[in-house]
């Protein structure tokens, strides 16, 4: 199944990083949300960026090793979404943290942003429109318009 996302993390304290050879950073605790999309097992993909104990391959790895997955809000769709949505969510009361993170493959100045009002991540969420919600520990996901269940 081909799809896009949007994670949820949650890093719980102030944690320097170094994403490979994009560089080190500084990222403040806080509520962070990651676009991707995967046109190739959209399911798969989910499942990887939900287990932090992991081969770090992409941006994301990096981050999810401290900040665990606490959402994933997803479409299926054969179209990429995950540049509309960091567009939508940088709009917002969001900061990108790590100029290039997530979008070497695009002209997006990133697809990680700090959230920066815990408050207004719900509206932010629901406003991405097309995509839907899922709560990840332990709990099963559904993706849209497809029959069956998921089981994270």
């Amino acid at each position: 199944m081909k799809g896009s996302y949007v994670l949820v993390l949650d890093l719980a304290e102030d944690t320097r990083l170094t994403v490979g050879r994009l560089g080190t950073f500084e990222f403040p605790a806080g509520l962070y949300l990651y676009c991707g999309s995967a046109l190739n097992g959209l399911e798969a993909r989910i499942r990887r960026h939900i287990h932090q104990d992991k081969k770090r391959h992409w941006h994301v790895d990096y981050l999810t090793g401290a900040a665990p997955v606490l959402q994933v809000w997803w479409v299926a769709d054969e179209e990429r979404w995950e540049c509309r949505w960091a567009e939508a969510i940088a709009g917002q009361d969001c900061e990108p943290v790590a100029r290039g993170f997530g979008s070497s493959d695009c002209r997006c100045p990133a697809h990680l942003f700090r959230v920066g009002c815990r408050e207004h991540l719900e509206g932010i969420l629901w406003g991405l429109g097309n995509a839907t919600p899922s709560v990840v520990n332990g709990i099963t996901w559904k993706p849209r318009g497809t029959p069956g269940q998921l089981d994270t």
